[in-house]
């Protein structure tokens, strides 16, 4: 196992969002991915390594030439501290109020990515489970926006590094309390990636516009795309049976690669949200992940508090490597 960790995303400290009209405080910290770092370090030793180096042209795998060039220009309008927000929806490429971009946004969002391009890189060479401390998150990022605190999709240029190096089949599932939205479009009518969320129903929750159950691909992609829109106040029970279902079609389609985008955010000390899973569901789901013989890569996603990660990254690594 490996665990990829960037020491500087601590230089990523985004201060505010909008929450309706209100301004708060934002809640993606350093301590988070410290926090994670820390505990799989103290459990299995020496196996944290840096993040390597890429052409930053991979961006392109994903995302469009004209949304990098807004971010990178934006980024430089700004001056030290200041945050920017959207001012008009579908001219500026950002979907809310809770992304904002800042001076350093844009390379910090490349670091979070790099990471996981390492990760990938690491299945290439022969390891069979790796865990990408990447920060800021990617899952809400699309083509052409970011939104949902995500700048670059981290979870689908890994996918796309992959694929580079030839024919080759991944299967992609969501474990953040929040739809990926953004894995979603990117891959809705490719069926060479299989995409699978479980979350909660986006009729009530982020991203709101996508996640539904009926949104099962396009043309190529028809069949390729599943979504699990889940209940508020769900227990593990339930959450594990909707686990198992997704990890069958994952095993029917057979992939080379298995990409897991996580968040801890459906603890239920997650007061951000609304499913109750406990500390033991966790090692279950790593078990029954690890049940899959295939080379895995974990991002990771949401989960914005630092003592609920602690247990839960815990909690599934004890399930993970039996």
């Amino acid at each position: 196992m490996k665990v990829v960790y960037d020491p500087r995303h601590v230089f990523y400290s985004p201060k505010t969002e909008f929450d309706g009209f209100k301004i708060k405080e934002n809640p993606d910290k350093p301590g988070r991915i410290e926090t994670i770092k820390e505990i799989l370090q103290l459990k299995y030793g020496d196996v944290i390594t840096g993040s390597k180096d890429f052409p930053r042209s991979y961006l392109y795998f994903v995302h469009s030439s004209d949304y990098i060039k807004w971010l990178k220009e934006k980024q430089y309008e700004l001056e030290d501290n200041q945050e920017y927000y959207p001012k008009v929806f579908g001219y500026d490429m950002c979907l809310d109020t809770q992304t904002p971009i800042s001076k350093n946004t844009f390379e910090m969002a490349w670091i979070s990515a790099k990471c996981a391009l390492t990760g990938a890189s690491l299945l290439l060479e022969g390891e069979e489970l790796v865990y990408s401390c990447s920060r800021p998150l990617g899952h809400h990022a699309g083509i052409s926006n970011c939104g949902g605190k995500s700048y670059f999709n981290n979870a689908a240029l890994a996918a796309r590094y992959l694929q580079k190096n030839g024919d080759i089949y991944i299967a992609i599932l969501d474990l953040d309390f929040y739809a990926g939205n953004g894995t979603q479009e990117i891959f809705y009518e490719d069926n060479t990636v299989l995409t699978i969320s479980i979350h909660g129903n986006p009729s009530l929750h982020y991203p709101y516009i996508s996640g539904y159950e009926w949104e099962i691909g396009e043309n190529d992609g028809k069949g390729y795309n599943i979504n699990f829109p889940l209940k508020d106040n769900i227990n593990g029970r339930v959450y594990l049976r909707v686990l198992e279902k997704a990890l069958l079609e994952i095993e029917d389609f057979d992939p080379d690669f298995f990409i897991i985008s996580f968040g801890s955010n459906t603890h239920e000390k997650d007061l951000s949200t609304t499913f109750n899973l406990k500390d033991e569901d966790y090692k279950d789901i790593g078990n029954m992940l690890s049940y899959l013989n295939i080379p895995k890569l974990i991002v990771q996603e949401s989960g914005f508090n630092s003592h609920v990660n602690e247990k839960v990254i815990d909690n599934l690594f004890n399930g993970l490597i039996i």
